[in-house]
């Protein structure tokens, strides 16, 4: 047998080697939980974690038992906040009735902010797993965070006062002047700028196959932001209580994620449970006529 014989035989070998090959595609439903934290790193306060959750659906295509990749489309809510304790704030203003500038003094015993952030989450993961009826799984990829509703919300109460140096008085509890006693921050919902975001993402667990097409997956998922997420206007006044010079008695309010928080970048840790059915495909060379290949 001369070697053109033989490379020919070794071709046909090889290429029905791949053409036999099998592939699986499959379809997921998933759902997760866990807690989060907007990564703000404030100039004042401290991070707040929060509970979060998602829920979608997913598409693998596996190119052997052990490898694939997948995307698919999901919903999440990231949620974070900012802490502030003893807050203090000081601005220099003026009386529009007698010229006089004074110091508008801002307290609170504790701020407290919460944000939350609604995004379509598209991943892009590639992942492995052992064979066998239990097998464990890791994925590894990257995913883009639309965001189409972000707000926060504040709780804590304030004390404002007024210091006039020129005649080292300090006046308090003067609503029509602006200086109130114990008063709350607005309850009400604030909408934050944000912009879509690049987030890596990994998750690791078990796959229990329930039978020969469908799979249950037990993992573990941790989210990072890459990007910020955060667009801030141009204030001329970032504190978190502003005196109004026209209007004294109506006071206007920053939200902290505006004021300090130097980025939004989402994080999260929890569990996700995927409910996965796949379909092996067997490609031929040549099939025949009674075959038919199904997903």
């Amino acid at each position: 047998m001369n070697m053109n014989k033989i490379t020919i035989i070794a071709a046909i070998l090889m290429c029905s080697t791949v053409a036999a090959q099998e592939f699986t595609h499959e379809l997921s439903v998933n759902i997760g939980g866990g807690v989060s934290s907007f990564q703000t790193q404030p100039s004042q306060g401290d991070n707040l974690m929060q509970l979060t959750g998602t829920v979608g659906l997913g598409y693998h295509f596996f190119f052997n038992p052990q490898w694939g990749i997948g995307s698919g489309v999901n919903f999440a809510a990231y949620k974070g906040g900012i802490i502030i304790n003893n807050y203090e704030d000081k601005q220099t203003s003026v009386n529009t009735e007698t010229g006089h500038t004074f110091d508008f003094l801002v307290s609170s015993s504790i701020y407290k902010e919460t944000q939350q952030t609604t995004m379509i989450i598209i991943p892009l993961m590639a992942q492995y797993q052992t064979e066998g009826e239990t097998a464990f799984y890791v994925s590894l990829g990257f995913k883009t965070g639309i965001p189409f509703l972000a707000k926060s919300q504040s709780k804590g109460a304030y004390t404002t006062k007024g210091y006039y140096q020129n005649l080292n008085v300090t006046y308090e509890d003067l609503p029509d002047y602006g200086f109130v006693t114990n008063q709350p921050f607005p309850g009400n919902k604030t909408g934050i700028r944000v912009k879509p975001v690049l987030i890596a993402s990994t998750e690791l667990g078990i796959k229990c196959r329930l039978d020969e097409s469908t799979s249950l997956y037990i993992g573990i998922y941790a989210d990072c932001g890459l990007t910020n997420m955060s667009k801030k206007g141009n204030k001329d006044n970032h504190n978190l209580v502003v005196y109004q010079f026209s209007s004294p008695a109506q006071l206007e309010y920053n939200t902290a994620a505006g004021s300090y928080a130097k980025k939004l970048t989402p994080f999260a840790v929890g569990i996700n449970l995927r409910f996965a059915y796949g379909r092996e495909t067997l490609r031929r060379a040549t099939p025949t006529a009674n075959e038919t290949q199904v997903w």
